[in-house]
């Protein structure tokens, strides 16, 4: 091993003597990179390789090639090219060759190898390795995937990428990715055939194509040869789903004209095979409101509310044919997508039609989802002047549908309120929601809704205490929720007197299961006192301790501090006492860090 390092390390002086020669670097500099590259050699020398040392030698040689470019350009200096970058490049290419030799079966080298071929622009040495690669990795359809793709655009060998596709496909005739790019492959060699003629401007005119340039009879073989090979791998291709389809028409939407005789063929292929998928329809849809050539007739031109037509028409026959919920959301999805547009060429009052028109059709058919009945009664109460009868069966819909939605619920009781009925009959809603709702669902919501009614309603105050009473009963959630809403409530309408808040408090804490945030509320309160009541202040402490002390350090670590800066000081060891028998081990440990803080603040903290 050790005279494998010496040989490289011989072979690298003159290296460093150019390095030197032209003041690239300084000694110093010159005797790291001499150190830095002995140590990358004697580990990826060892007898245990692993591939992460030859990753670190060749990411340690590129930083020196970036370093060794930037003081060129600062010192004006280009020569000796030969003896340093071309030397780097040298020693990263035996690096890639040995790592992919030794860990062949790591598809990550052979990736990052063309990655450096690419930056480097060795667009032959990338090619030579493809088949090793395959070899390899021929299981994996990205492995193909790859090699079709650095033959094609980047060693420009159209040759070498149908080749490698045909065997891709072979290998994997169940993979999309290949075919389309494949037919991708093909189009784009049509392309670059009538571009050809368009610069030379002879021969014939394209059969069919009276605006494209003209072609003599080679090239027109050539292009009926292109866009052949393209029709016989999609006929061929046997696994034509959704995603196939979606993924094809994409592509060929950037080879047009030339694709659209195959579009259409896959279009009616589509439309055939596969009606009972909502995805279909909608992509049809979609295509006729784009007015893309696929769907049209030659030269036939259509106007923005013909599209909007022919688009609302396909989605009429999906829903006849596919009555699902899904279908029907798609279509929606369509058109508030279309009026969400600012700059549209369709008319705005069209646009709003389609859609009260797809909202309408799925509400008749009972097919309304939940989410789009409620972005339904949004967009009808958005309106300064709703339809009460529309919006009222929009809801009976709901609730019908829905009873269990806690949203549809929350809408119906927001209209109440937005209509400005009675309390009496807004209480009636709002009792028969709670009803209604299963225990699984939260119901806090609606609680707020009604805190937000009688809050800003100062005729309706009086009802507001006897509300944080109903809440304060209500299941956990509710009453963890309003407790310390209730003592603000409390202290906002006695003023000054603090006795009727102590007393609820002490209420609360006797009959029922108290979150922290009640009692840090409590304590905030006393505090605000002039002079504060210590030992009012100390019961919110102990009862925090009380019901929360087994777990959470923070609440003695309060309580600590409370007495050594407004109680006792003399109770701070006691309390440390019963921390470590409340606290299990790791919260007292923590506690512990910071009790010694607070005992003695002048402890820098680190």
């Amino acid at each position: 091993m050790s005279e494998l390092v010496e040989l490289r390390r011989e072979q690298a002086i003159r290296e460093y003597e150019c390095m030197k020669h032209l003041n690239l670097f300084t000694d110093a500099e010159i005797q790291s990179i001499k150190n830095k590259r002995h140590y990358h050699d004697f580990k990826i020398e060892r007898r245990t390789k692993r591939l992460s040392d030859f990753i670190n030698y060749i990411a340690y040689e590129c930083n020196v090639f970036h370093l060794l470019l930037q003081r060129r350009q600062r010192l004006h200096i280009s020569a000796e090219w030969t003896s340093l970058e071309q030397s780097i490049h040298q020693r990263v290419r035996v690096l890639y060759k040995r790592a992919m030799a030794r860990f062949a079966a790591e598809y990550r080298v052979w990736t990052h190898f063309l990655q450096y071929c690419q930056m480097r622009r060795f667009f032959t040495e990338g090619s030579r390795v493809l088949d090793q690669m395959l070899g390899y990795h021929g299981d994996k359809p990205k492995a193909w995937l790859c090699a079709i793709e650095w033959e094609y655009r980047q060693a420009n060998n159209a040759a070498r990428a149908k080749h490698y596709t045909l065997r891709g496909l072979q290998r994997h005739p169940e993979c999309r990715e290949l075919a389309i790019g494949f037919i991708g492959i093909q189009l784009e060699e049509g392309k670059k055939v009538v571009e050809k003629a368009r610069e030379s401007k002879q021969g014939l005119v394209v059969k069919g194509k009276g605006n494209d340039p003209p072609l003599d009879e080679p090239q027109e073989l050539e292009l009926e040869k292109a866009l052949k090979t393209a029709q016989v791998v999609y006929r061929n291709f046997e696994q034509k789903d959704m995603r196939f389809y979606e993924q094809l028409l994409k592509e060929l939407k950037e080879h047009c004209p030339l694709s659209n005789a195959l579009a259409r063929q896959a279009v009616a292929e589509m439309r055939e095979t596969l009606t009972d998928q909502e995805a279909m329809w909608h992509l049809l849809a979609k295509l006729e409101l784009e007015g893309d050539a696929f769907v049209m007739k030659e030269a036939e031109q259509t106007k923005p509310h013909e599209r909007l037509a022919r688009c609302l028409a396909v989605y009429k026959e999906a829903v006849e044919r596919l009555p699902t919920k899904k279908m029907h959301s798609l279509c929606i999805d369509t058109m508030l997508q279309l009026n969400s547009l600012e700059e549209s060429e369709h008319d705005e009052k069209a646009k709003r039609k389609a859609l009260a028109g797809a909202f309408k059709r799925a509400l008749i058919d009972d097919l309304l989802d939940e989410d789009k009945l409620l972005q339904y009664l949004k967009l009808l109460l958005h309106n300064s002047n709703p339809n009460e009868e529309l919006v009222m069966k929009v809801i009976n819909k709901g609730l019908e549908q829905y009873p269990a939605s806690v949203d549809v619920w929350s809408a119906y009781l927001r209209y109440q309120i937005l209509q400005e009925v009675g309390a009496d009959e807004l209480e009636r809603t709002f009792s028969k929601a709670l009803n209604t709702l299963p225990e699984r669902v939260s119901r806090l919501v609606l609680w707020k809704q009604m805190f937000q009614y009688y809050s800003e309603r100062p005729a309706l105050q009086g009802t507001l205490e006897q509300l944080f009473r109903r809440a304060i009963d209500q299941e956990p959630e509710i009453s963890n929720h309003y407790q310390p809403l209730y003592l603000d409530y409390l202290m906002a309408s006695v003023g000054e007197n603090l006795a009727k808040v102590r007393s609820e408090y002490q209420r609360l804490v006797r009959n029922y299961t108290t979150p922290l945030e009640l009692h840090t509320k409590m304590a905030s309160l006393e505090a605000s006192q002039t002079p504060p009541e210590v030992s009012e202040w100390r019961k919110c402490y102990e009862h925090m301790t009380l019901f929360y002390g087994k777990q959470d350090a923070t609440v003695w670590l309060q309580y600590v501090q409370f007495e050594r800066d407004h109680g006792q000081p003399k109770h701070m060891q006691s309390l440390y006492e019963r921390a470590k028998g409340a606290l299990d081990e790791d919260s007292f440990a923590t506690f512990m860090a910071e009790y010694e803080l607070i005992r003695n603040p002048y402890i820098v903290r680190y």
